[in-house]
């Protein structure tokens, strides 16, 4: 009785999702945590790094400001320099001039000073009075104009201190104005501490570019230094704007990392920024690596399952087939014990209970036909052999007296029938007894059809001594004879073979056949369970019952792999094989 009426749902198909989703469900899950944690370790790790980077580039600015500013101060202690600037302190009417003298003295002490440092575009010193001194002589302008040197106001309320100016096109350069980071100071009278002129430095961008470009945290990680009034002075160019110093602080902190250091000397704001979706970029690559492992390992694993299972379920399947066909009545299946497990347990058990009902319905069959022959034996117990034999001799002697030969040969025949079926007690017989009881039929009904009917029995000498069942050719030639007669005279042909340890006994007629619907009839006859005793002791006796009853005996006598079978038929011609094992008398 089922208890539920849900769809049918396959033992393997059950196995396999119940498999596929322990294994992808933990994956997936675990994958998912792993990424969070790994992204979150790697923006910890990328902030760590970055403020360190910062703190580093923070000291080693603040060193190469300090070299810069040694430049400056250096004008503080040359006596020729303040001597000459002393000079130029008051604009006269007549306009600035400087003596080759004192231009050869401060190109002197600039060379000496910034002798190897390349990074410097120039060394300018301002003089009150409107004169440019430098160490490039000719690529600059001998005069400074004070309405384009606004920056002048800003060193000055530094008041001696230095001051780094934002790079900006200087147009006190002679060809054209260059871009320039500077650093600027006022210049003092050491005595009497009045204001004498200007030093200021100009830098290419090889000096800072040498300590910061080469700094790269991530792929478009960047690096910006603002001055103490917070203007942009690195990186020297860039398309479009700079972004201001609150423009930076201000973008949102999901979306970028920010480290800020400001420098104990200079005042110069140094700040790094990191693009979180550049660290979560390596993040993805590995979930892609990662993902990508997962499906082929998802994929092996999958086809595990289905090995597993495969494994697991052949032998439930198995069962299930070898049940069906005992379902079916086929009692000599048997299942194969594939495992030493609850199914194998089973299994035995399912072929311990076909064995025991094959045994009780072998033994209910051969109860039926013991009782069937018993009836037989005592409707032929009946009957006074001697007096059928002394009748039978009667007739012989008057037919011999009248010289009707054929007439003696068929009495002849029958009798030795009679002697055969009732006088023999035997289930097994010569194959050589078994033909001529075949040959006495085949004489009386060639008596009867004349011309139309020819036998021919062809059996290997060696095979007339092997035991056989009694009475099981004579129903094959009576079935050929009655079913295969037609117009045309029939000839019936017995022929044996052997091969290995069985023997193969051929029937064949070349009357008019069997159409393959006739043909699959036969055949189911030969195999189906028999009918109510009432169908068997019919007063007109079935054929379809008499080859159904010698492929019963065949197979109640030696098992289901012999029997009678139909080894060819067609539109001309039938031939009916008995195959049983050798046995010989013992």
């Amino acid at each position: 009785m089922k208890i539920n009426k849900s769809p049918f749902v396959s033992l393997r198909t059950k196995f396999l999702v119940l498999f596929c989703l322990m294994i992808t469900l933990p994956f997936l899950f675990s994958g998912y945590l792993t990424y969070q944690k790994y992204s979150a370790n790697v923006e910890r790790e990328a902030k760590t790094y970055s403020d360190q980077i910062v703190e580093q580039l923070s000291i080693n600015l603040e060193r190469y400001v300090k070299d810069i500013e040694r430049i400056t101060i250096a004008m503080y202690y040359d006596t020729n320099l303040l001597e000459i600037l002393e000079k130029h302190k008051i604009a006269r009417a007549s306009g600035s001039y400087k003596s080759i003298e004192e231009e050869v003295k401060t190109s002197k002490l600039i060379a000496s000073i910034i002798i190897d440092r390349t990074e410097l575009e120039g060394v300018f010193i301002f003089a009150l009075d409107g004169t440019l001194f430098s160490n490039l002589t000719e690529t600059i302008n001998g005069n400074w104009e004070p309405n384009s040197s606004k920056w002048m106001e800003q060193v000055k309320q530094k008041d001696g201190g230095l001051v780094i100016l934002p790079p900006v096109e200087w147009n006190y350069y002679r060809n054209k104005p260059k871009e320039a980071l500077s650093f600027a100071r006022l210049i003092k009278d050491p005595l009497t501490n009045r204001e004498l002129g200007y030093v200021k430095v100009d830098l290419t961008s090889k000096g800072f570019e040498k300590i910061l470009s080469t700094v790269k945290v991530s792929t478009h990680s960047k690096l910006y230094v603002f001055n103490e009034s917070l203007q942009p002075i690195y990186p020297f160019t860039q398309e479009g704007s700079l972004p201001s110093f609150d423009d930076i602080m201000g973008t949102n902190s999901s979306d970028i990392i920010t480290s800020l250091r400001t420098t104990g000397y200079g005042g110069l704001q140094i700040i790094g920024t990191i693009p979180k979706e550049d660290l979560l970029t390596d993040a993805r690559k590995l979930t892609s690596f990662t993902l990508w492992i997962s499906v082929v390992s998802l994929i092996f694993a999958f086809a595990a399952a289905l090995f597993t299972s495969d494994r697991l379920v052949k032998p439930v399947h198995h069962l299930q087939r070898k049940m069906r066909r005992v379902q079916g009545g086929d009692f000599q299946e048997r299942a194969t014990v594939y495992s030493n497990d609850e199914i194998g347990s089973l299994t035995e058990g399912f072929n311990s209970m076909v064995s025991q009902l094959d045994i009780m319905i072998k033994e209910m069959y051969e109860l039926r036909l013991r009782e069937k022959d018993s009836e037989l034996n005592a409707l032929q117990s009946q009957i006074n052999p001697h007096f059928l034999y002394n009748t039978l001799e009667s007739i012989n002697m008057v037919a011999v007296k009248e010289q009707n030969n054929e007439l003696s040969q068929v009495i002849t025949s029958l009798g030795k029938l009679l002697r055969y079926t009732v006088d023999k007690q035997e289930r097994f017989v010569y194959l050589k007894d078994e033909l001529a009881f075949v040959q006495n039929y085949l004489n009386i009904q060639s008596f009867r059809l004349e011309d139309q009917l020819s036998a021919e029995i062809l059996v290997d000498f060696s095979h007339e001594y092997a035991m056989v069942p009694k009475l099981i050719l004579q129903p094959l030639v009576e079935n050929a004879i009655e079913h295969g007669l037609g117009k045309d005279p029939i000839t019936i042909q017995i022929t044996s073979k052997a091969e290995g340890q069985d023997l193969y006994i051929y029937v064949t007629d070349n009357g008019k056949g069997i159409d393959p619907e006739r043909r699959k009839l036969v055949e189911q006859r030969l195999v189906e369970p028999e009918r109510q005793q009432s169908g068997l002791l019919s007063n007109k006796r079935s054929k379809g019952f008499a080859l159904r009853n010698i492929h019963q005996r065949l197979v109640i006598l030696y098992g289901v792999s012999y029997g009678l079978s139909i080894a060819d038929s067609g539109p001309e011609g039938t031939s009916f094989c008995i195959h049983i094992p050798f046995q010989w008398e013992e």
